[in-house]
């Protein structure tokens, strides 16, 4: 990396008796590599707001950069929410996320890398400092544009959380 610079916003005001949280930023770096057909370029935005025990948010990213051996290209946007009624926590999200990934200075060499995600939990808080937790899980991943059975599948889970 040789020379990058980074600009950044935020937003936060209320309305009526919603938060709202607003933010976005841009990164951009120039490599002094002679073989890269892309330099760093990157932007992401996204957005919170919150009304009383329900918060709501989503965001999104794309861009171009250089990592490892690699130049990429790809986009990443995640939405969820959570509830919270007295001594329970409801939870729901998904991500979605794709790239391609070439060897540097080879452009247009790969297909898209994806993962898309989706997930709900409930939390109930049964003792002071003693919190459960139920929730499922999905995932589908492919690689290279061919789906990816080893990284997908979907799964339920029961858990506990202790602090003292």
């Amino acid at each position: 990396l040789e020379n990058s610079y980074a600009v950044g916003v935020t937003y936060k005001t209320t309305a009526g008796d919603s938060t709202v949280t607003i933010g976005a930023g841009y990164n951009q770096g120039d490599h002094n590599s002679q073989t890269a057909s892309k330099d760093n370029a990157t932007y992401h935005m996204g957005a919170t707001v919150v009304t009383g025990d329900l918060t709501v948010g989503a965001g999104f990213a794309s861009g171009d950069w250089l990592s490892d051996n690699e130049q990429m290209q790809g986009d990443y946007s995640a939405v969820g929410a959570k509830y919270v009624s007295g001594d329970i926590t409801f939870n729901v999200g998904m991500t979605s996320g794709s790239a391609t990934d070439e060897s540097i200075g080879v452009a247009a060499t790969s297909g898209e890398d994806s993962t898309d995600k989706i997930g709900a939990s409930v939390d109930y808080v049964i003792a002071s400092g003693v919190t459960g937790t139920v929730g499922y899980r999905s995932e589908d991943t492919s690689l290279e544009g061919t789906t990816s059975n080893t990284h997908s599948g979907s799964s339920w889970y029961v858990g506990a959380t202790v602090s003292f």
